[in-house]
Formats: C-alpha cells, sequence, structure tokens
C-alpha cells in the first residue's frame, strides 16, 4: 500500500485540516444532496451510454440509399467530445467502485489515515488511488472494459469501411455528393450541442446506476462494467464476445495510465461515500485532458475527411474511420496486451 507518510508531516496536517472542513458537511447532508452528487456522475455517464446506443444502431443498420447514409452521419457525429471525455471516465470510475478488493482497500486506508487524508490525496494526486490495496484488481476490470469496448465500436468500424466499398457500386453513392461543405457544417454543429436526450432508450437507463459493490463484472460479463455490458443491454441474439488472447493478460499503456488514474480516484471518492461534498474534484477529474486530446483529434480527421469527399460512398469511410475506429482507439489506448503480467488482483496488492 502506497503510504500517506510520503507526504511532509506539515502539509498533511494543514491539509488534513482543510479537507476536514469541506468533509464534515457531508455526515449532515440532506438526502438531496446526495442523489444531486449522483446524479452528476448519473449524468456523465449517460453520454457515455449515449455513443454505445448508437453504435448498437449503427451494428444492425444498413446503408442502402442516400436518406440512411445522412442518418448514420447523425449518428456519430452528434456526440459532444468533452462531455463523451467526462462519460467514459464516469463509467470507468463506476466500473471500478464495483472491485470489492478495492473497495475494502479504499476504506482500510480511510480507516488507518483518516477519511479526509484519503480524500484529500486521492484528489491531490490521483494516481494515489491505484497504488492502494485492491488497486491492482481494479486496474484489471478498466483495461477489460477499455478493451471490449474498443473493440465493440472498432468492430462496427470495420462493417461500415465493408459497406463503403460495397455501395461505391451502387449509382446513388457514386455519384457527386451535393451540398458537401454544408454536409459538414451540420455535422460539425451536432458535436457542439451534443446528443440529445432520447439517444439512450427508456430502459437502457435505469441499468446505468452503479452505486459501489452493486454489480458484479469480475464474474458476469454482461453487468455493468462488464465486457459484454453495452451489447447486453441491447438484448437479443446480437450479444457480441470481445477476442482475447488465451494467454495474455492487460497491461497499462503509461502514456494513458492518467485516465485509469483518473478514474480511480472517482471511485475512492465513491467508495467513501464522499460525492457529494467533492462535487468539484470529481467534475476536475472527469476531465481527463489526453482523453479530451484524442477525442478532438478523430473529430478533427471526420470532418477533414467528410471536407475532402467527393462522392457519397466516402462519406461513409469518414464514418467508419474517424466517427468510430479513432474513438475506439481512443478508448482503448489505455490497455496493452501482456504476456508476461501477473495474474490479476495480485500486482502492487503488498
Amino acid at each position: 500500500m502506497r503510504r500517506l507518510a510520503v507526504w511532509t508531516t506539515t502539509a498533511a496536517v494543514a491539509l488534513m485540516g482543510v479537507a476536514s472542513a469541506q468533509t464534515r458537511p457531508a455526515e449532515q447532508a440532506a438526502p438531496t444532496q446526495a442523489a444531486a452528487a449522483q446524479s452528476e456522475l448519473a449524468t456523465a455517464i449517460t453520454a457515455y451510454a449515449a455513443y454505445h446506443s448508437d453504435v448498437s444502431e449503427l451494428r444492425t443498420s444498413v446503408i442502402g440509399n442516400a436518406a440512411q447514409l445522412e442518418t448514420a452521419l447523425d449518428r456519430v457525429g452528434h456526440h459532444n467530445r468533452d462531455a463523451l471525455t467526462r462519460g467514459w471516465v464516469a463509467y470507468g470510475a463506476s466500473t471500478a467502485a464495483q472491485s470489492p478488493a478495492f473497495v475494502q482497500g479504499v476504506r482500510d486506508a480511510a480507516a488507518y489515515y483518516g477519511r479526509d487524508a484519503v480524500i484529500w490525496a486521492v484528489t491531490a494526486d490521483p494516481s494515489y488511488a491505484r497504488g492502494l490495496r485492491g488497486g491492482a484488481d481494479a486496474t484489471r476490470l478498466l483495461l477489460e472494459s477499455a478493451n471490449a469496448d474498443a473493440a465493440r465500436i472498432i468492430a462496427v468500424a470495420d462493417r461500415y469501411q465493408e459497406m463503403a466499398l460495397t455501395i461505391q457500386r451502387q449509382r446513388w453513392a457514386n455519384t457527386v455528393a451535393p451540398q458537401q461543405p454544408a454536409r459538414v457544417q451540420r455535422v460539425r454543429a451536432l458535436g457542439v450541442t451534443g446528443a440529445p436526450a432520447n439517444t439512450v432508450p427508456a430502459d437502457v437507463a435505469p441499468r446505468l446506476a452503479a452505486a459501489p459493490l452493486t454489480h458484479t463484472p469480475a464474474n458476469d460479463p454482461t453487468a455493468f462494467g462488464g465486457r459484454r455490458f453495452w451489447d447486453a443491454v441491447r438484448g437479443g441474439a446480437t450479444v457480441e464476445v470481445a477476442s482475447v488472447p488465451a494467454t495474455y493478460q492487460w497491461r497499462v499503456n503509461a502514456s494513458r495510465g492518467e485516465a485509469l488514474d483518473r478514474m480511480a480516484a472517482i471511485a475512492a471518492i465513491q467508495a467513501l461515500g464522499a460525492e457529494q461534498t467533492n462535487q468539484s474534484a470529481i467534475s476536475r477529474l472527469a476531465n481527463d485532458p489526453r482523453t479530451n486530446g484524442c477525442l478532438e483529434m478523430a473529430q478533427l480527421q471526420l470532418y477533414q475527411c467528410m471536407s475532402a469527399a467527393r462522392f457519397r460512398y466516402e462519406n461513409a469511410f469518414c464514418l467508419g474511420q474517424h466517427g468510430l475506429r479513432d474513438i475506439g482507439t481512443c478508448i482503448g489506448a489505455v490497455a496493452q496486451p501482456d504476456a508476461t503480467a501477473l495474474a490479476p488482483g495480485r500486482a502492487g496488492d503488498d
């Protein structure tokens, strides 16, 4: 366990006093405040769910005419990168909070060092959270979830890039796309406003609630945070299982590890029931700059690709490559396969 003793005694005592002043009201907070804090996380997660809901629609829909192509473009275009960043981090945080080992490790640290000190530590240095006992188990859940979500998105990207080649032979698709500049501007505008509230089906919304230790993604891949969660919420026989080489474990891509740190830090705050008095910290932690920059680049590439497109079918290619594949790559980049990794739940638990 990473020890709070690495901080100087003077600084720790001073900052614990500040943290204490911030967190004492939590014990007296009205239920409505707690509900509001939960709503902040739930709202963020809904933005990520909206993207996966559109991925589900794109997985089963076809492009047989110009109108269907425009609908598909709108589906990938109407997601705001800031909201998508916060949504993915919030989803990851609630996934990490389903790890019994991690939640217990956070609570043990709070019992030893003090609740206020641990809250301060994870907000001041998000990497502290994954260093706690059980952090390796939470990290494993996060890596498996990110890899599976990325694979799901990229599989649909493959479908649309293949579809672009298929419709290239159809007359309606291999004609010059009319009013292409206006089309690009429309998609740009959609990205600013973000997905409409009804993007997430009403029957899916209740499944997005995830208080700590209320789901078991480690044992049930269809549970919240599980490898097949986004397919499972849509039901039917279309559930897809992400392929993972039998001899590989997932390890953290060091250049993107900050996103996992931020997820774990928010999960630690959740584990201590401190969301309502640390909303500003949670909001700051959810805005991972590398993820946001990656998603921004994906959007810019989509707009540039569409700007350069001459024929209708080229828009379908842009959709698959930048509206889907690049987004999936941004999410999956936190995980790397590693045949030499230690068994899940063991590394870093001492």
